[in-house]
């Protein structure tokens, strides 16, 4: 059965979707039985309701004193996403102008926390994915071992696109588990000498330079071709210098 929480991905709030599928549910109906129906306040629902009128997903009609409330049918939902998609798509040049215009300076762009740190590590496959290889070097381990399930995933959907790796880790398990997997995985994979510990990730893909600490939470993307150009060559003398 569907859930009200499956809506809100498509810009509903909670009580929003909960109102939404209650009066889809009862048809035509008034504000008292589908307040009824959502367990929601009279009152709330009666406003939430205008809302939805205002978004195009309910009409109302009138007979006699009472007002009716009607929820849009989910096709025509479906054929005003498409007309918005269709919108967006003519804007789209003009907007990606816009982009490259601020493309031309350095961005730096701040994570704090748990969530946003990993999610700016799915930047790395995520931004122009049509770049097919990251570098990468700094600690296997600690990354294996804060997101084990994230990582997973994460390998799952940089192999369905396509973008291969070549990594720089210190000869750890991990990095020992990560080389028995590189044809698998396609991934290079190159130790650093013994001895040598990290505790963050530097990751180099297109005009990107991604840093990541992971014991402090923190990460860092800075957009800049020159800073992403110095950091690739480091690495190539890097793979270079290092054994097979």
């Amino acid at each position: 059965m569907i859930s009200y929480h499956q809506l809100e991905q498509f810009g509903l709030n909670n009580k929003e979707s909960m109102i939404y599928l209650a009066a889809l549910e009862l048809g035509t109906d008034t504000v008292q039985n589908i307040a009824k129906k959502a367990n929601i306040h009279r009152v709330t629902t009666y406003d939430i309701l205008e809302s939805l009128i205002t978004k195009g997903l309910v009409s109302q009609i009138i007979k006699g004193k009472k007002r009716y409330f009607i929820a849009v049918e989910p096709e025509k939902i479906l054929d005003g996403l498409k007309n918005k998609e269709q919108l967006f798509s003519t804007l789209l040049p003009e907007l990606k102008a816009l982009q490259d215009k601020a493309g031309q300076k350095p961005k730096v762009m701040y994570f704090e926390g748990r969530e946003a740190v990993w999610n700016a590590f799915l930047d790395r496959i995520r931004h122009k994915p049509e770049l097919k290889e990251n570098l990468v070097y700094g600690s296997s381990e600690e990354l294996l071992t804060a997101y084990p399930e994230g990582y997973k995933e994460f390998t799952k959907e940089r192999l369905s696109k396509g973008i291969k790796a070549r990594i720089i880790v210190e000869r750890s398990k991990s990095g020992l588990w990560e080389q028995k997997k590189s044809k698998e995985h396609i991934r290079q994979v190159k130790f650093w000498p013994e001895g040598k510990k990290f505790k963050a990730n530097t990751i180099i893909y297109g005009d990107r330079m991604l840093i990541i600490s992971w014991e402090s939470k923190l990460a860092v993307i800075i957009e800049d071709k020159n800073n992403a150009d110095n950091q690739r060559m480091l690495f190539e003398m890097l793979w270079d210098f290092l054994p097979e």
